[in-house]
């Protein structure tokens, strides 16, 4: 089953662009994965503009065989639902504003809306993931919580429920 997320991008005209992200969007999956490998605007501008994405990993990579999950590729770079597979009609989304961007990710049912902005002073520019979620819906971008501590813990939680399940299969 899918946890389906909206990744955001606050542009430096105060607008936003998003896509839908499919799989793995909890903030241990998806969110640990941006706070990872994802704090350069530049590289998130590319990789939103590609539209929507059945899964974003450590790049966003070159065209790939949608449906060939053999491919190490897949384990390293985004999968994307126009570039790989050739859909239509699965572009990003431009928002006037933050509320916008949200109404789109709730009315979308999504789970884990993303957004990653510019928190620095002056003209230092200074890149930070928040995040909201669907049980508890932040109602404007200000209002939404930094992801990073929330990710890194329940990333931490998913591996030793992980080292759980190891134990008890070598205890059976």
């Amino acid at each position: 089953m899918a946890t389906r997320a909206r990744i955001g991008l606050e542009l430096k005209d105060g607008s936003y662009i998003s896509s839908y992200q499919h799989w793995d969007g909890y903030p241990g999956g998806l969110g640990y994965t941006l706070i990872d490998h994802w704090h350069n605007y530049d590289k998130v501008e590319e990789a939103i503009s590609l539209g929507d994405a059945s899964s974003w990993r450590y790049m966003v990579g070159q065209k790939i065989d949608f449906d060939n999950r053999n491919d190490p590729l897949h384990d390293v770079q985004n999968c994307y639902y126009g570039r790989d597979r050739g859909e239509k009609d699965v572009g990003p989304k431009k928002h006037l504003n933050g509320v916008c961007l949200l109404d789109e990710a709730f009315r979308s049912g999504e789970e884990y809306p993303y957004v990653l902005r510019d928190v620095g002073k002056g003209d230092k520019e200074q890149y930070e993931w928040f995040y909201t979620t669907d049980t508890n819906p932040a109602k404007e971008i200000a209002d939404m919580k930094p992801l990073e501590e929330d990710a890194i813990n329940d990333h931490i939680d998913m591996l030793k429920r992980h080292l759980e399940i190891m134990k008890q299969r070598k205890a059976a």
